[in-house]
């Protein structure tokens, strides 16, 4: 909260020197006011469209942010897109397709050609795919709905909606504690067995929350699990030492039984709500994927273009506000920015936080020339195969970056499926990790290298 704070005080402090200023200003003065042309509004809130600007006017070293931008598209990063966002103005957006190094990485592990081609060029108008990021979309649609009396508040348990839940140890969950990932509910793995996929409780550390992909009913699977037991040590926590309650476990179920909290508390369907009350408020374009029995797929898989994707962070930097609307309450975003240091996992021994379904970067951080960075939080949505969007507060910018990534659809609809590749599989096919290529995007060295073109 002290970041929050801090804001806070500025804005107050900018605010007490314009009304001194107002009042002690002589006739002409006034007269000059009142004559002179009141400043646009930011096509962003009237059009919806990012206006641009260049880095130099925006204060950052335009050489080194292009430097900064040309290592994140490297060949073998896999990246398709890369946005700098600063004072509500773009300042620098690069797109490529994949490079012929990336090609052959893909063709050394095996990939047909038929998929690899799909990759060949991108621009601006191209959609990313949001995997997890999605989860914070979520958690602003809650504060939404909490703003409008759905829901009366993120203390509230969870069994109120979830009826499910009513009768034994879990009508105890409250939804801030699925915003959190500190349900204490089990995590769900698929077991693959004579073609069949049944979900069980993972065996092992469930990477990325778990795949649920070949399910055909997300909600009842995430609805039916149970308390994990605590004091005993859990294979999908660690080896190491007994899962307790109120630790930390990224879980995508979690996100998933919120998205059946809001279709029942608001008594409409997961898009549906979203768009009436914040995609078409600040013009989030998508294609949100689905399972197989229709719902909504609440964790992940919201298919936009980079441009719209920032539009949230830039929603999180205002505190809520889109132009001259509150579209979630400040009280809400002050809950995000709080995460730090209240969601520290220190189970884990480490210097992130997550809550509310967002991230902070760990920090601080020595890099290697010696300076320490970040210094401060910042925050982030996070998805898998390196989906960021990155919101920093003292420096007033955004930031997204998105992998290669083309909608694999077998069935031709965005409906979640596993199965043969080409007359089954449905997936959001990013790179490299939805091929099983272990390569990882350096997103602290992207964020450094994008702060050290601030001009100080």
């Amino acid at each position: 909260m002290k970041n929050f704070h801090y804001l806070h005080l500025i804005y107050s402090f900018l605010t007490l020197i314009f009304l001194f200023s107002c009042s002690t200003s002589n006739e002409s003065d006034e007269e000059e006011l009142i004559t002179s042309p009141k400043p646009t509004t930011n096509s962003l809130y009237t059009t919806k469209q990012w206006e641009t600007s260049s880095p130099s006017e925006e204060g950052m070293d335009p050489d080194l942010l292009e430097a900064a931008l040309a290592n994140g598209l490297s060949d073998g990063s896999f990246t398709q897109s890369a946005l700098v966002i600063r004072n509500e103005k773009i300042v620098l957006e690069q797109y490529r397709g994949i490079t012929e190094g990336e090609r052959q990485t893909l063709f050394d592990y095996g990939v047909p050609e038929q998929i690899v081609q799909k990759y060949d060029y991108r621009n601006q108008y191209d959609l990313a795919s949001s995997w997890s990021t999605a989860k914070s979309f979520i958690s602003i649609l809650v504060g939404i709905a909490i703003d409008k009396g759905y829901i009366e508040s993120i203390e509230e348990p969870a069994s109120n909606y979830i009826n499910e839940w009513e009768n034994d140890a879990r009508s105890e969950i409250k939804i801030k504690d699925l915003l959190n990932m500190r349900s204490g509910l089990v995590p769900i793995c698929r077991n693959d067995e004579d073609g069949v996929s049944t979900p069980i409780i993972c065996t092992s550390f469930p990477s990325s929350g778990g795949d649920l992909i070949a399910f055909p009913n997300l909600n009842e699977i995430c609805i039916n699990r149970e308390l994990a037991e605590v004091g005993v040590i859990q294979p999908w926590f660690t080896n190491e030492f007994t899962w307790e309650e109120g630790y930390f476990l990224y879980i995508n179920c979690d996100t998933q039984v919120i998205g059946e909290i809001l279709e029942r508390a608001t008594g409409s369907d997961l898009e549906t709500f979203a768009e009436v009350n914040l995609f078409s408020k600040i013009g989030f374009d998508n294609y949100w994927w689905r399972d197989k029995n229709d719902n909504y797929t609440a964790y992940c898989c919201l298919d936009a273009t980079p441009r719209d994707y920032a539009k949230l962070g830039q929603l999180i930097l205002n505190m809520g506000m889109w132009g001259d609307e509150q579209i979630v309450s400040e009280e809400y975003i002050g809950k995000i920015i709080s995460i730090y240091s209240d969601y520290v996992p220190i189970e884990r021994d480490v210097t992130y936080s997550y809550g509310m379904h967002f991230w902070t970067f760990s920090y601080p951080i020595t890099q290697p020339d010696g300076v320490v960075f970040p210094a401060y939080p910042i925050y982030s949505a996070i998805g898998f195969d390196g989906q960021y969007i990155i919101i920093d507060f003292v420096e007033n910018m955004v930031i997204v970056r998105n992998s290669l990534y083309y909608p694999w659809l077998s069935t031709g609809e965005r409906i979640l499926a596993n199965g043969d590749l080409f007359n089954e599989l449905n997936v959001p096919m990013t790179l490299p990790n939805t091929m099983g290529i272990p390569i990882y995007f350096d997103r602290n060295s992207f964020m450094y290298q994008i702060n050290q073109a601030i001009i100080q």
